[in-house]
């Protein structure tokens, strides 16, 4: 087996874990790839792989968006397998098997067994291609917040607290979300909600458990909607239950969703809205978002 480490140029401690790599995989036959711009990691693994044809295992070190351009990229390869070394901030997809702590010793990440997992497909007139999903499709108020705390980055304005600053703006205009969701051609919700997600992992944001019944080997996508409400209920009632997770078994907040589990969503708007991505944005009016089982096969801790 060859190992290929395709490096987020911002995770970890740049040499130092460059110095890891060098311990673990002496007398290995590895490369390092270390990316440049924004999905040069997908670019490289497509091209990459268009040659080799040895069983490779793929290890993505950084965060949630490297994990998604090395996903983009390896996706219909048959001889890869797919690692993580979570060196990013949220590290939201590594919570389904346990926190970023279960992934920083490659030594594991080596030895530990591929197993086939579902992602998520969206596409959209608006994508040139469709992109792939191995955690969590969210749109409504928490994607407002995520598209203006990107804003706030770009413009210079990011501190530690950029995204939690952003909710504010959100709370007075991101309520009341003029969108519909179809899970396998039902309609969930008419033509309103405030936040939704299409769901294989469970975390979104960090530190929000979006998800909590996802299970990324059934089959099917989890999907979520919450309606819209008064400021009051949003912040008093829902907002706890949401980031621990417990929104889906309490009966006084779940009358307030729309839980169902499919194969395809098809997600519609009057307006473009903003989608996130594994926490990736894009933005258009009417997307379809279809379940692929087995589709990858990522490095799964041992229990």
């Amino acid at each position: 087996m060859k190992h290929l480490i395709v490096l987020n140029s911002h995770a970890g401690k740049g040499e130092d874990l460059k110095v890891q790599i060098e311990e673990a995989f002496k007398g290995l036959d590895y490369q390092i790839f270390e990316s440049t711009a924004p999905r040069s990691i997908t670019k490289f693994l497509r091209d990459y792989f268009k040659k080799e044809k040895e069983l490779t295992r793929v290890y993505a070190c950084g965060g949630d968006g490297t994990l998604h351009e090395a996903v983009d990229g390896l996706v219909g390869v048959k001889n890869a397998e797919l690692a993580l070394y979570a060196a990013g901030t949220g590290n939201d997809f590594a919570k389904v098997y346990g926190g970023k702590d279960k992934f920083l010793d490659f030594k594991n990440l080596i030895k530990w067994e591929a197993k086939p997992i579902d992602l998520s497909l969206i596409e959209g007139p608006s994508l040139e291609e469709g992109w792939y999903s191995i955690n969590v499709i969210n749109f409504g108020f928490d994607a407002i917040v995520g598209a203006k705390g990107n804003e706030n980055k770009i413009k210079g304005r990011a501190n530690p607290y950029g995204f939690r600053q952003a909710i504010v703006p959100a709370l007075l205009h991101g309520r009341f979300n003029k969108t519909t969701v179809y899970a396998d051609g039902k309609d969930l919700n008419g033509k309103k909600l405030l936040l939704s997600s299409v769901a294989q992992g469970k975390f979104v944001g960090g530190e929000y458990q979006a998800s909590p019944k996802s299970d990324n080997t059934d089959g099917l996508m989890d999907v979520i909607v919450v309606k819209t409400m008064s400021l009051f209920r949003l912040l008093i009632q829902l907002f706890g239950k949401y980031h621990d997770g417990k929104h889906l078994d309490d009966p006084k907040i779940r009358k307030w969703l729309y839980y169902a589990r499919a194969k395809e969503v098809e997600i519609k708007a009057p307006e473009d809205i903003d989608i996130c991505v594994d926490g990736e944005m894009i933005r258009g009016k009417e997307f379809k978002v279809t379940c692929l089982p087995g589709a990858i096969k990522f490095v799964v801790p041992e229990e």
